[in-house]
C-alpha cells in the first residue's frame, strides 16, 4: 500500500531544486560508445559532470559508485577487469526520514553515455515528487558497455555475466548500502534501446526480482524481420560485433571477433547463425511462454515506441509483442507517439513516474 508523503517535507527539500521540461533520448542510433570507466569508490558529482554544487548542510542525492564484479571479470575473453559504474539518484527525503524506498533501475542503450539519463532526469524526478502526491523511489542506473560497447545486459563467455553482475551483484550492493526493502514488489526495471530489451528480459527471466517493466523504443525483432533489421545495421560494426559476442559467441579463436554475423546467403550454416541472432532480439513468444511458465506475474509490462523510428523493426516488433501479451491473457501499457528512436517527451513525468507508482509496492 502507498505510503503518505508529508508535503511540507517535501517542499522544503526540493526547495531551488525543480526545474521545467525533460530531456529525452533523440534519434540516438545503434553505435558505439564510450568505454570509459567512472570513479573507483562512491563519490558526489562535481562541476566536472555537470552537476550543480550543493551547500555543505545538504549531502548530494546524485552519487556513483564502483562495483568490482567478478561476474564480468572471471568470464570474458576480452580483459575486462570488471570495474564498474553504477549512477545513484536518492530521492528528496532521503537524508531526512527513515523510510525505505522502492528502487527503479534504468538500463541505457548501446552507444549511450552511461549515468547520462540519470544524470539529466534528476530534477525531474525532484519535480515529480515535489506535490507530495507521489511516493519517492531510488533510481540506478546501470553501465551495460563493458569492453564491447555494449553487452545487452546478458551472460556471455565473451564479453562476461552481466546478467549475473545486474542480478547478483548490483541489486544486493544497492540493498546492502541504502535504505531499501529486500523485496522484488519494490523493484522496477526499465531502459532504451538496448536497455529497452535487456529490461524487458531481465523481468521475463527473473519476476522475483522485479515487479514491473517499462521499456522504451526496445530491441525487439518480429519473426522474419533479421534481413530488414540487417539494413539499418549496415555499416554498423561495432554493434554487428558486439551482437555476435552476445548472441552468437566464439570462444575457440577461430573469430577474430569472437563472434558470428549472418550472411544471409541461405546456406546451412548460415541458417544456424541467423537462428541465433533471431534467440538475441527476437524469439518473444517463447520467452513470454517462459515467463508465464514461472507462474509469477508481473504487476505491469510497458512499451513505447516511436511511429518514426529509424530502425523500422522496432515499432513492428513492439506492436508484436503487445499482441503476443494480450493473447496470452497480459494486458501491457502501450504507448506509441510520432517520433524516432528515442525516449517519450516528458519521460519522467508523464511515463516512467506513474508507471512505477501505480506498479510497486510502497511500504516504509
Amino acid at each position: 500500500m502507498k505510503r503518505e508523503i508529508r508535503k511540507s517535507i517535501l517542499g522544503i527539500m526540493v526547495l531551488g531544486f525543480i526545474l521545467s521540461g525533460c530531456t529525452t533520448g533523440g534519434d540516438a542510433p545503434f553505435v558505439a560508445g564510450d568505454t570509459s570507466k567512472g570513479e573507483t569508490e562512491t563519490t558526489r558529482e562535481t562541476e566536472t559532470t555537470g552537476a550543480t554544487e550543493t551547500s555543505a548542510a545538504e549531502p548530494d542525492r546524485f552519487l556513483t559508485a564502483e562495483i568490482s564484479s567478478p561476474a564480468v571479470s572471471e568470464n570474458n575473453l576480452l580483459g575486462d577487469p570488471g570495474k564498474e559504474t553504477i549512477y545513484i539518484y536518492l530521492p528528496p527525503d532521503y537524508f531526512t526520514s527513515d523510510l525505505r524506498y522502492p528502487v527503479v533501475y534504468y538500463l541505457h542503450g548501446f552507444g549511450d553515455q552511461p549515468g547520462a539519463f540519470l544524470r539529466s532526469s534528476r530534477r525531474q524526478l525532484d519535480a515529480f515528487f515535489a506535490s507530495g502526491e507521489n511516493a519517492p523511489f531510488m533510481m540506478v542506473e546501470i553501465d551495460g558497455t563493458g569492453f564491447s560497447s555494449g553487452t545487452f545486459y546478458l551472460d556471455s563467455p565473451v564479453t562476461g555475466f552481466w546478467e549475473t553482475y545486474v542480478t547478483e551483484e548490483v541489486i544486493p550492493y544497492i540493498d546492502a548500502n541504502y535504505r531499501t526493502n529486500n523485496d522484488g514488489a519494490e523493484r522496477g526495471i526499465c531502459g532504451f534501446s538496448m536497455g529497452g530489451f535487456g529490461a524487458l528480459n531481465l523481468a521475463f527471466r527473473h519476476p522475483d526480482l522485479f515487479s514491473s517493466v517499462y521499456a522504451m523504443s526496445p530491441g525487439v525483432l518480429p519473426d522474419g524481420a533479421l534481413p530488414e533489421a540487417m539494413n539499418t545495421w549496415a555499416g554498423d560494426t561495432a554493434f554487428l560485433t558486439a551482437y555476435g559476442r552476445v548472441f552468437a559467441p566464439v570462444t575457440d579463436g577461430s573469430s577474430p571477433t569472437f563472434g558470428q554475423i549472418p550472411t544471409l546467403d541461405g546456406s546451412s550454416e548460415d541458417e544456424k547463425i541467423v537462428a541465433k541472432w533471431y534467440d538475441g532480439f527476437g524469439n518473444f513468444e517463447q520467452k513470454v511462454d517462459d515467463y508465464i511458465a514461472l507462474n509469477r506475474p508481473l504487476t505491469g509490462i510497458g512499451i513505447s515506441y516511436g511511429t518514426n523510428d529509424g530502425y523500422t523493426w522496432i515499432p513492428k516488433g513492439c506492436e508484436n509483442l503487445a499482441e503476443i501479451l494480450t493473447e496470452k491473457g497480459i494486458a501491457p501499457t502501450v504507448f506509441s507517439f510520432e517520433g524516432g528512436h528515442s525516449r517519450p517527451e516528458k519521460t519522467i513525468s508523464d511515463h516512467l513516474g506513474p508507471f512505477f507508482e501505480e506498479t510497486l509496492t510502497f511500504s516504509s
